[in-house]
């Protein structure tokens, strides 16, 4: 038996059932708590998410004991798997430019600005800079800064501030959250001031809580995957320390599959009726063996005139929209389902399995096979989503 000590500061669900998983079916004792680690603990390993170094002093021997961490840089005894927070923001920022979103805005104590192995550590900050990059701007509510520090954990004045904030931002626009912690004050601040979600604010939540996404206010979309490839990831990697591996001091990066569409997102951002018809076609049946010139009929447009509506909305042809659609589908079931390939084909618009492989393929570079192999073990150097 080995004696696991999980520090965690911010429990996932789906993160500790990976956790747990492994350790039933390697015989670890696995201990939990907070930021406060019990004097004198000793063990086998350490998993852990926020903590500092100095949050350790209490444990015996830990700089001899093997610690995986989502923050600390690696180095000694500790080892770091981190959120692959541009890959993040790349996937929330195409989500909604391919819903005709161009407005963008969040609300948070604070974004952290610094950069860590040279990517953000802050989601935020990486959704901010991919925006930058494509010309656009994120609108920012950040009360650590707008308000003394005395009224921080003032709730009346911080929906007071969140309200102004919204009101003052052309709708309809994206709203990106990067914790659901914040979600129910944010719907009431919205319900309070008479927006509608999704119509004129669409929200999205950077977690994988899916119960509280499910059960808010508004039924709410987030990002899929990323806590359980940390949670495989930061057990297969203290597995390798505990066996003696000489495992290089490179952060190894952890992808989220797809974003799960809920009702505060399903809307779309294009003026164009003729573009939203064909637009709304392709996200409610991507799943049945349709092609472009079923959309084309949809929309009552000829196939060129289409394309150019979609070219001069999203840059990219009505084909290349279908399978972006179609590819996000196919990895969050890879990723999160044991279904045959044969049935992951069904529900996403391929004639067969053989078909599927073949376009993932050209799509990703790997078979279908191989990426769900590559989501459920460790790679020996860092993965290539």
């Amino acid at each position: 038996m080995k004696n696991i000590l999980c520090a965690l500061m911010e429990p996932n669900e789906e993160l500790l059932k990976r956790i747990y998983e492994y350790g039933r079916k390697h015989d670890w004792q696995i201990e939990r708590c907070g930021r406060q680690v019990p004097d004198r603990w000793s063990g086998d390993g350490i998993i852990s998410d926020y903590l500092e170094l100095p949050d350790f002093a209490p444990i015996e021997r830990f700089q001899s004991t093997p610690a995986v961490s989502r923050l600390l840089p690696p180095r000694g005894n500790i080892r770091t798997i981190r959120p692959d927070t541009m890959r993040i923001a790349e996937m929330i920022v195409d989500y909604f430019m391919n819903k005709g979103f161009t407005r963008f805005a969040t609300a948070v104590p604070r974004i952290l600005q610094e950069d860590l192995d040279g990517k953000p550590r802050d989601v935020l900050e990486a959704v901010r800079r991919v925006l930058e990059s494509r010309g656009l701007q994120l609108r920012c509510c950040l009360w650590e800064e707008e308000l003394p520090k005395a009224d921080w954990n003032d709730y009346r004045k911080r929906r007071k501030l969140l309200q102004r904030f919204f009101m003052e931002i052309p709708r309809p626009f994206a709203f990106i959250l990067s914790s659901s912690s914040v979600l129910p004050i944010i719907y009431r601040v919205l319900h309070d001031a008479g927006l509608r979600v999704p119509e004129e604010v669409a929200v999205l939540s950077n977690t994988d809580d899916w119960s509280v996404t499910e059960n808010a206010f508004v039924p709410t979309s987030y990002i899929s995957g990323e806590f359980p490839e940390l949670g495989r990831k930061l057990v297969e990697l203290l597995a390798r320390m505990m066996d003696g591996e000489a495992v290089p001091e490179t952060p190894i990066y952890a992808t989220p599959s797809s974003i799960i569409s809920r009702r505060s997102t399903d809307t779309l951002a294009v003026a164009d009726i003729r573009l939203a018809k064909a637009v709304g076609f392709f996200l409610q049946n991507y799943m049945n063996f349709i092609s472009v010139e079923d959309a084309v009929r949809v929309a009552g447009v000829s196939r060129g005139l289409l394309t150019r509506l979609f070219q001069r909305q999203f840059g990219k042809s009505p084909r290349r929209f279908l399978q972006e659609i179609r590819m996000n589908q196919i990895r969050h079931l890879l990723d999160g389902t044991e279904l045959p390939l044969a049935e992951v084909a069904r529900q996403t618009g391929y004639g067969s399995d053989m078909a599927l492989s073949l376009a993932f393929k050209r799509e990703t570079g790997i078979t279908p096979g191989r990426y769900r192999e590559s989501r459920r073990r460790m790679p020996q150097g860092e993965p290539k989503p």
